[in-house]
């Protein structure tokens, strides 16, 4: 069996963006050479799977999408008035209490913070990119770290989110 090669942040993008033609296309946008939509299971919903093998610290791909100055379920905070709105790449990323990338909001791009191997699900922290989220959830990670309520850095756990912390804090 062949293993993939590893990136480490050259351009490997040969395939048709997963952006629309509207997106202006650059060479370091993901592919669909490079990354799949798939079913996650259970309450993670759909998510975002590696085609490709990346090394820790490389870029996976550059995000983009259209501007908007509200929060909502496909976006991602770029400022404290400012949110990118993409739902073909970002959409997908499942949170993680111990994410597999790291959005640099400067540059726009999605960094590997360990090897990502074909076939693994990415996933960024949304309380480390999201002032306040448009849905505060239940964590269904499975980290040994996971904080079980998932929010925004600049808000607390909503009364859904209080009661069921206390109900698993109760055993």
């Amino acid at each position: 069996m062949t293993s993939a090669p590893i990136h480490t942040g050259a351009s490997i993008y040969t395939g048709a963006s997963i952006y629309p033609e509207f997106i202006p296309a650059t060479d370091a946008h993901p592919t669909h050479d490079t990354f799949e939509v798939i079913e996650a299971g259970g309450a993670r919903g759909r998510g975002l799977r590696s085609k490709a093998r990346f090394a820790a610290g490389s870029r996976v791909a550059r995000i983009s999408g259209v501007l908007v100055s509200a929060s909502g379920l496909d976006t991602i905070q770029i400022s404290p008035t400012l949110h990118l709105h993409d739902r073909w790449f970002c959409r997908y990323l499942l949170h993680g209490c111990e994410p597999n990338l790291l959005l640099d909001l400067a540059t726009l791009d999605a960094l590997a913070r360990c090897d990502i191997a074909p076939g693994d699900y990415l996933g960024i922290d949304y309380a480390a990119t999201e002032d306040r989220l448009a849905h505060q959830f239940a964590c269904a990670c499975g980290a040994g770290t996971c904080l079980g309520w998932i929010h925004g850095r600049k808000e607390t756990p909503n009364a859904e989110g209080r009661a069921y912390l206390a109900r698993r804090a109760g055993g």
